[in-house]
């Protein structure tokens, strides 16, 4: 019965070795576990329970069956391919949107369209409450008529008065006709129809590049071809905006010259009247009734930059205010978009917006309906944190019934290895430096060393020249 308490003992140590040292080689489990019972063997070599005649009683055992230790998980060693990639979603919106805004701050009176209704260009879309506008106009131009009115009124003038403001007057006529004559008209029209022409060709440039890339099977000559053409038109059109800018500039000088030519015929024939009447002119009074005109024309002004209306004909995407909200100047009021041609518009953080390229090839499928799958393209994405549109556009030619702004998933590979070893992440073991995973033999367990590629979520690229396919790793 000693004996066989010997061998049970031994066969538990074996199977708790076995549990405690499992990365350990079959070898080395026997020399440990061998070493044990000897030193169990020597200290058991005493009877227990002597009998009056001197032989040894032993005591009747129970055998204790020994636990069964339970099968370590093993994966095996894949040949495949090992795809990083960034997935996201987006919604399916018009390519060609506008945001519309008012020029001042107010409160709306009416919004006369919701997300999805379709408009044509010159159509209200909404106003402000301009009851207050109105009111300050009155009072404005009561004002004005005051100015004139105290303006009308002066001293008694002189013969040498009316003479002078005669001379004064003829003077002004023959600077006003002078200036009239000298308009610089001509210079700004041709700027005019230059800068037109160059936004013409910026657009034909333009869409040809979009055609251009979001055709997969673009060659990469005609797409460089095309981006090529369309900075060419991004130059041209800035060097017609600078000439017509300075033309402009020159007329409205002009124009201000003019202003102030007649302004000055203006200024001579009150300076005549009063002279003819003996009434002399205040120049207070004068600066009054121009203020007062001027106060008219900004009200003008701001009533007519009231009304929002629609620039070109489209559909109307968002709407962000209601009737009675409070509306900051130039805040997005509603974003209007050209129906055709969509396009997947996704939000990325920018860390991710850098892992992507215009021009790279990804799929787009409608979320959780992979039948809809479609080779999809980056067709553009912002390239810093300050541009004004912050987000990614994929072209795809998704077919089917789509809702505006049904969500779409798209899938863009980063990074591919073909051909490849790799297992997945949970049966690679580290400790400290080394990277290594555990191979099951026919001889026993070993060690091998490795080096990894690229790595995924579920898929790590071993670099060894000690695994093959099909090999069977022990996971930890």
């Amino acid at each position: 019965m000693m004996r066989f308490h010997k061998v049970t003992i031994w066969m538990l140590l074996l199977r708790v070795i076995d549990v405690w040292i499992g990365k350990e080689s079959a070898v080395t489990k026997w020399i440990i576990g061998i070493s044990l019972v000897l030193v169990l063997s020597g200290c058991a070599g005493t009877p227990e329970n002597p009998d009056s005649t001197g032989q040894t009683t032993q005591a009747t055992s129970t055998p204790v069956p020994i636990p069964p230790v339970a099968e370590r998980p093993t994966v095996t060693v894949q040949r495949g391919d090992v795809v990083d990639e960034i997935i996201f979603t987006g919604q399916w919106l018009p390519r060609d949107q506008q945001e519309l805004s008012f020029e001042i701050a107010g409160s709306l009176r009416s919004v006369l369209v919701q997300r999805g209704d379709s408009v044509s260009a010159g159509q209200l879309l909404a106003d402000y409450q301009i009851t207050e506008l109105e009111d300050q106009l009155v009072t404005a131009q009561i004002d004005l008529e005051t100015a004139q009115l105290r303006l009308e009124t002066g001293t008694e003038g002189s013969a040498d008065a009316v003479l002078n403001a005669q001379f004064a007057l003829a003077d002004a006529n023959i600077s006003l006709e002078s200036t009239t004559n000298n308009a610089p008209w001509t210079n700004l029209e041709s700027a005019r129809i230059g800068l037109e022409d160059a936004q013409r060709r910026l657009d034909n440039a333009q869409r040809a590049y979009d055609n251009a890339i979001a055709d997969p099977s673009t060659p990469a000559s005609q797409v460089d071809s095309a981006y090529q053409s369309l900075q060419d038109a991004r130059s041209a059109l800035r060097s017609a905006q600078n000439q017509y800018y300075a033309a402009a500039q020159s007329f409205n000088q002009h124009q201000y010259s003019l202003q102030r030519a007649e302004n000055a015929v203006l200024q001579r024939e009150i300076d005549l009247e009063q002279a003819q009447a003996g009434a002399g002119v205040d120049p207070e009074q004068v600066q009054a009734v121009r203020q007062a005109q001027i106060r008219v024309d900004q009200i003008l002004a701001d009533i007519a930059r009231s009304s929002l209306y629609a620039p070109f004909d489209g559909v109307v995407l968002e709407v962000n205010y209601r009737p009675g909200d409070q509306v900051g100047a130039f805040n997005t009021v509603m974003t209007l978009a050209i129906p055709e041609p969509k396009e997947v518009v996704a939000n990325l953080s920018f860390n991710d917006i850098q892992t992507l390229d215009v021009g790279m090839l990804g799929v787009c499928q409608l979320v959780n309906r992979a039948e809809t799958a479609v080779q999809c393209v980056v067709r553009a994405k912002p390239f810093t944190s300050t541009d004004a549109d912050q987000t990614v556009r994929v072209a795809a030619d998704l077919q089917g019934d789509l809702q505006l702004g049904q969500l779409v998933e798209v899938i863009m590979p980063l990074e591919t290895r073909q051909n490849v070893l790799w297992l997945p992440p949970r049966a690679i073991r580290t400790l400290q430096n080394r990277t290594f995973v555990v191979v099951r033999t026919p001889d026993g367990d070993r060690v091998v060393d490795i080096e990894l590629g690229l790595q995924t979520a579920d898929r790590v690229e071993i670099i060894t020249d000690q695994l093959q396919e099909g090999d069977v790793i022990v996971v930890p």
